[in-house]
């Protein structure tokens, strides 16, 4: 699923791939598993051509300890990894069913005195103390070498390319993978075999398909109303991803060529699924909490034998609220993920033992995606200083290096290695601005005011004649002015800012407050004669100018998160009071500056305040889906409120009339807008409304050729 970011809204777009299982070979860092799969490989391989059972690779393994069944078929999906075979068509391990495991491959005797024998006095038990084989133990070596070779030599040579092709080689040419009508994006690898899994979206459609490298057509293995995302491999048939209709989430485990089956499903948004390698039946996601336990984000894991369901939070108490894009390093030690609490986006890692916090770098404004590069090196798709683009991050020495930057205006939603090639998908949508004249139902495209950036925001002057607005244009987001009559674009800031977000107009029209975003989040007052910040300071969270007081010397501001509060800041400190909770979106200051007017989210409607007794006046109530609009989609003018309509999609400018009688406003539909509209401003009569529309999305997912 991918969806563009006003950074204000709420989006995901995630995917997660299996990394290649290489629990036989990092010794060092798993010595417990890979002598336990090495025994279960023994065990299996002395007894070649036999079943062995459940029950006797429970006494073999662990002779005097209770352990549960499950543990089993994890060691058996360890070993199959590693020795890359395909449960369903096996070429060394067969399952027969309700019994055991059979050992079927050809083995070849050897006996010779230059190979080292492996001491493990656990193997060496299993032979001595169950007294089920009696094998040589350099044949037994022998057995493992012979098999485990050549898979070990294959991962050197691997993780030995990848360093010299992403660090030292050059780009060759970068050629598209998919090149479908609309978006194409949320891919994963089989790390075992050349088949990628991705999600296309398409008008209204959103399907999983399957596609081999290196041929031209794709299998739809999707086709229904949910919304498909995330998908990860479980083996070579098997598939786990999310999927969403009417609010509902579930994650689903689908065996391809047959049904899919619910695992787990919540009224709350998933996302992001990521498999730990030491744990190959358990995915974490990451669930959307609205801070019900002080958190936005909660990270939860469910085992998909038993189908329990475990919360991060619960081992490791000072969790971070706001937690995207985890992923687990290969030994499944360490989880890292992006830290967008309060604004502070860093990229951190968890030690998952110790459960210590290290952040490893907060140079990046946005991140997209985080994937794992090896064992030493993260692949970020995320922006650093207005540069978006596929960067990689060391974890040694957290040095950041760019692979690709992005041009054209896209964005790169996720990057993968695979094989000595980088994949990445590719998101375009530009946003442009757009004035609806509700008198006379008709649209100015305004051509002089867009260009291929993104232009967002735009508000009025007081006389109507200038639009203020936000663009990345010069590549940085700034504050720009439009003259209505001339048709004039002229660039207002240098903030060289991550984001600007909704600004508001003073009175005298000298000054705009607005807050942005560049590395941390800041509340700024700006000149509009110098372009420079006259005063400014840091935020910890969002907040939305709304209107600026008659004197111009303080400004409504309402804050954004959990619950919406409106606060009185004072123009010149910046100090801060709160004027009311569970309130805000607009504002509007009577003319002798004694009262406010705003809406209240307890009655649901609009209210008048006065500023010094606090003394409250209730106007109107059941304005519709408040929870859902945001600064600027809502205006007063006069005896009437000028509000967007949603449905889904669709989006309307409809008006309610103001009443002293607390009854249910009278309301009447004025226009339909384009789907997916943002309004952010209407003129001083509500006559115009000024909005910002969304091209149609493009996307691909291409790949990097390096040089050799």
């Amino acid at each position: 699923m991918t969806t563009t970011k006003f950074n204000d809204e709420f989006s995901f777009s995630e995917f997660k791939v299996i990394p290649q299982a290489n629990l036989l070979i990092k010794r060092s860092q798993k010595k417990r598993l890979e002598a336990k799969v090495m025994s279960l490989l023994i065990l299996l391989a002395s007894k070649s051509g036999e079943v062995v059972t459940r029950s006797e690779i429970l006494a073999a393994l662990w002779p005097n300890i209770v352990v549960g069944d499950e543990v089993i078929s994890q060691l058996i999906y360890s070993l199959r990894n590693a020795l890359a075979d395909d449960a369903k068509n096996p070429k060394y391990i067969e399952t027969i069913p309700k019994k055991g495991y059979r050992f079927i491959a050809e083995i070849k005797v050897t006996n010779t005195d230059k190979i080292t024998p492996i001491e493990s006095k656990e193997r060496t038990n299993i032979l001595a103390n169950n007294n089920r084989v009696s094998l040589n133990r350099k044949w037994l070596v022998s057995i493992f070498l012979l098999l485990i070779t050549p898979f070990f030599y294959a991962w050197l040579v691997s993780n030995d390319n990848l360093q010299k092709s992403i660090i030292n080689l050059k780009i060759q040419n970068i050629l598209p993978v998919t090149q479908d009508i609309g978006v194409e994006g949320d891919f994963s690898f089989h790390e075992n075999h050349k088949k990628m899994v991705y999600i296309s979206s398409q008008e209204k459609r959103v399907d999983l398909y399957l596609k081999t490298l290196g041929q031209n057509r794709s299998e739809q293995i999707t086709n229904d109303d949910w919304v498909e995302y995330s998908p990860l491999w479980l083996d070579k048939n098997t598939l786990t991803y999310i999927r969403e209709k009417s609010g509902q989430f579930q994650i689903i485990r689908h065996v391809l060529q047959k049904n899919a089956e619910v695992i787990y499903e919540s009224d709350n948004a998933i996302f992001n699924l990521a498999l730990r390698e030491n744990a190959p039946f358990t995915i974490s996601f990451i669930e959307y909490d609205n801070y019900q336990h002080n958190k936005l984000h909660e990270i939860k894991s469910i085992n998909f034998i038993n189908n329990k369901v475990t919360y991060l939070h619960e081992s490791t108490l000072h969790l971070p609220s706001d937690i995207r894009y985890q992923i687990y390093s290969l030994d499944g030690q360490t989880l890292y993920f992006f830290n967008n609490s309060d604004q502070v986006k860093e990229i951190v890692s968890l030690d998952l033992k110790s459960n210590q916090y290290k952040t490893l770098t907060n140079k990046f404004s946005w991140v997209e995606h985080i994937a794992l590069l090896d064992s030493g090196n993260l692949l970020i798709s995320g922006e650093v200083s207005a540069t978006k683009g596929i960067w990689q991050l060391n974890l040694s020495d957290y040095s950041i290096k760019s692979l690709l930057p992005s041009s054209s205006g896209q964005r790169i939603t996720r990057a993968k290695f695979k094989q000595g090639q980088i994949y990445y998908a590719t998101y375009k949508a530009s946003a442009n601005q757009v004035i609806a004249d509700i008198k006379q139902q008709t649209f100015d495209f305004l051509p002089k005011l867009n260009s291929d950036a993104n232009e967002y925001y735009g508000i009025y002057s007081k006389d109507n004649k200038t639009i203020y607005f936000v663009s990345n244009r010069t590549g940085y987001y700034e504050l720009w002015s439009y003259n209505v009559n001339s048709q004039i674009t002229t660039q207002v800031t240098q903030l060289q800012a991550s984001f600007i977000y909704k600004p508001a107009l003073s009175n005298t029209e000298e000054l705009l407050a607005v807050v942005y975003e560049k590395e941390e989040l800041w509340l700024s007052i700006i000149s509009l004669t110098t372009g420079e910040p006259v005063n400014e300071s840091k935020i910890p969270s969002m907040k939305y100018p709304l209107i600026w007081s008659k004197d111009d010397k303080s400004i409504y501001i309402s804050e954004h998160k959990k619950h919406v509060n409106i606060y009185q800041y004072d123009s010149v400190t910046l100090k801060a009071k709160l004027i009311q909770s569970r309130a805000g979106l607009f504002a509007q200051e009577s003319t002798n500056g004694e009262s406010l007017t705003f809406i209240d989210y307890k009655i649901g409607g609009l209210i008048s305040k006065n500023i010094t007794n606090g003394t409250i006046s209730q106007l109107s109530s059941s304005i519709s889906n408040l929870e859902f609009l945001r600064p600027g989609e809502l205006k007063a003018v006069e005896q009437s409120i000028f509000a967007v309509k949603k449905d889904g999609p669709k989006r309307k400018i409809e008006r309610y009339a103001i009443t002293n009688d607390n009854q249910t406003p009278r309301s009447k539909i004025l226009m339909d807008l384009p789907n997916w509209s943002r309004v952010t401003d209407f003129n001083a009569n509500g006559t115009k409304a000024i909005f910002f529309k969304v091209s149609p999305p493009e996307g691909d997912i291409m790949t990097i050729l390096f040089e050799q």
